[in-house]
Order: C-alpha cells, then sequence, then structure tokens
C-alpha cells in the first residue's frame, strides 16, 4: 500500500513537473516571436526613417512652380514602393494604413490630395507629410500617445473615401 501510495505521488509529481517544462517552454516560444516581431517593426521603422529622409529631400529639391527633374517621380516611387513594403511589419494598424495611403498618394504629390486639403504647393504639402510619418514613427518607437499630424491622417480619410467612392 505505500508503495502504490509513493508510486501515484512521483507520478502526480513527474506530470506536473513535465506540464510545467511545458508551459514554460510555450511561454518562452511566446516571447521570442514577440521580441523577434518587435525586433522586425524596429527595422522597418528605421528603414522608413531613411528613405522618408529622401523624400524629404526630393520634396524640397523642387521649387514652387518648377518642373520636375527627369527621374523625380522614378525617385518618388522607389521611396514609395521601399516605405510601403516596411510599413506591412508595423504592427499599429492605423498608422499602417495612413502610411500606407500617404504612398499611394505620393505624399502629397497627388494633384487631387492637394486639391483635398486646398494647399498646392507641392512641396509643402509632402514635406509636412513626410513630417507627420516620422514623428508618428518616433512615437511608435518611444511607445508614446500618437501625436496630431497635419496631412497624414487626411491622406488615409482621403484616400478610403476614394475607394469607397468607387465600390458599386
Amino acid at each position: 500500500m505505500v508503495g502504490v501510495i509513493g508510486l501515484s505521488g512521483t507520478l502526480v509529481g513527474a506530470g506536473v513537473a513535465f506540464a510545467g517544462v511545458v508551459y514554460q517552454q510555450g511561454r518562452q516560444a511566446g516571447l521570442l516571436r514577440a521580441e523577434r516581431r518587435e525586433a522586425l517593426a524596429h527595422q522597418a521603422v528605421d528603414t522608413m526613417m531613411a528613405e522618408l529622409e529622401k523624400v524629404r529631400a526630393l520634396a524640397w529639391s523642387v521649387p514652387h512652380g518648377q518642373e520636375d527633374p527627369p527621374d523625380f517621380g522614378e525617385a518618388l516611387g522607389r521611396s514609395m514602393d521601399v516605405v510601403q513594403l516596411a510599413a506591412l511589419r508595423l504592427p499599429d494598424r492605423e498608422l499602417r494604413e495612413a502610411i500606407e495611403a500617404a504612398c499611394v498618394l505620393g505624399f502629397g504629390d497627388e494633384e487631387s490630395f492637394r486639391a483635398q486639403v486646398d494647399l498646392q504647393v507641392r512641396r509643402i504639402v509632402m514635406g509636412a507629410m513626410v513630417w507627420d510619418v516620422q514623428k508618428c514613427l518616433g512615437a511608435y518607437l518611444r511607445q508614446e500617445a500618437r501625436p496630431d499630424t497635419t496631412f497624414l491622417f487626411q491622406a488615409r480619410d482621403y484616400y478610403y473615401s476614394m475607394i469607397q467612392a468607387r465600390r458599386p
């Protein structure tokens, strides 16, 4: 009888220990996945910040009223592609959607968006929208509340209103 009680106690102890190990391994794996996602998001933010600086320089390279250099559209398109792909790694859905909309609208290069915000000076709209994204990405990295923006979330709303208007 004592042997049966001892054996059952050993089996219960082994079962509890095994369950504890399985739980810890699952938790550890979850933490590692979360850390990896966070590291990829930070890497994406770094990529976007660098590319946005290119967009800012490009926007200010063309004085108001002057024709675009021949490679302007191509350079802007390359930067938008990089930013759009990197934005896919952001876990913040609203910010990700706003950045995607800003890319589609060329960060204010799109004439219809400039008409929507009633400001035709392209470089000012582009520069302000780039700054909006950079402020939001910085707040994301610091885990702060999203700051007020000038054009970024207007761009998202405008973009989605265009999509809704095209639906039958």
